[in-house]
């Protein structure tokens, strides 16, 4: 008995190790495992983007340069589809694979001497300071053009934190998984005020990449609410499954910048009133406001000075013996 035990130990333990990717993954075995799933999503990613740099026959391509990447891990469409699907209602386990994926998306742009891009710059932000990420939603979303899945909505009423005059950037990453032309996404933007008056922006998402919707701000009025959302239109004849991936979502709040006072300008207007009321009024000769000191009355007249030139020579006066005259040297 204790050998029959020892030998079903033994094979529970085998069983479980052959078993344990699947179960570590949670992911049904019926479908691609994350692992696998994220290296065919980078190569048909790569291979939509080939597509979409050339403008004829995008729809042949597109789907060409897919078909190779099925070819490559030796997958059908009906196996991509299928694990798509389970994914797609399983978003955390999708989550986890486009991180991933962004990292090395990353990881390459960065090796090939590419800046990491304008996302960085936002990455670090709180929810605090003039500048600030006030995302409260999910950072990930999955949309397939079926109804009650086929959009996302968020709306966010204004609190303390807000001001007149802030300006707002909405932004996330797009990334379709379709074989066709067929990306009729679309994105909106608004901020609505206290006068009941709404200013908003909407774009169409035409590809993948990141989508940027800014509103600036208004200083006349305070901001109500601000809202947007995201639309993936449906076909009238759906082929094959369609996805739009959302992620890494932000909100970013801005401040008005307050300007400084001209604190160089006020000292020198009041220097120079100072000056002006301390000059010392001069007042006429004649004027019967007060009596003048002898200083303000000698400064008060006008001197006239003139320079007397002799053309002739002068007399000279001699004085003898009590006679007077007057003699000059021709």
């Amino acid at each position: 008995m204790s050998v029959l035990k020892s030998l079903s130990k033994m094979w529970i333990g085998v069983a479980g190790a052959l078993l344990l990717p699947a179960c570590e993954s949670g992911v049904p075995s019926q479908f691609i495992q994350p692992s696998e799933l994220e290296d065919i999503l980078y190569d048909y990613h790569l291979a939509q983007s080939m597509a979409e740099m050339d403008g004829d026959s995008l729809n042949y391509k597109r789907y060409s340069y897919v078909q190779a990447v099925f070819d490559k891990y030796g997958i059908t469409e009906a196996d991509f589809d299928s694990t798509m699907v389970w994914y797609s209602s399983h978003a955390t386990y999708l989550q986890a694979v486009y991180k991933r994926l962004d990292e090395r998306y990353s990881a390459h742009v960065t090796a090939l001497g590419a800046s990491t891009g304008e996302h960085d710059v936002y990455a670090h932000l709180d929810a605090q300071g003039d500048t600030a990420n006030i995302w409260q939603g999910y950072t990930f979303r999955v949309l397939r053009p079926r109804f009650t899945e086929d959009r996302m909505l968020f709306t966010m009423p204004a609190d303390t934190t807000f001001r007149r005059g802030d300006s707002f950037l909405w932004r996330f990453e797009s990334r379709y998984v379709s074989r066709g032309q067929q990306n009729e996404g679309y994105a909106g933007f608004y901020v609505t005020y206290d006068n009941d008056s709404t200013a908003g922006v909407t774009r169409r998402v035409y590809s993948n990449g990141q989508m940027q919707l800014r509103l600036e701000g208004d200083t006349a009025h305070a901001i109500r609410e601000i809202g947007g959302f995201v639309y993936y239109k449906s076909l009238e004849k759906e082929q094959e499954p369609r996805f739009l991936v959302l992620r890494d979502m932000m909100l970013v709040r801005f401040h008005p910048q307050i300007e400084e006072a001209d604190t160089v300008a006020a000292p020198v207007a009041d220097s120079l009133a100072l000056r002006k009321d301390s000059v010392v009024p001069v007042y006429p000769a004649d004027t019967n406001a007060r009596r003048l000191s002898p200083t303000e009355l000698r400064d008060s007249r006008t001197i006239e000075r003139s320079i007397n030139v002799v053309k002739e020579k002068p007399y000279r006066v001699i004085r003898r013996s009590g006679t007077r005259r007057n003699s000059s040297r021709q």
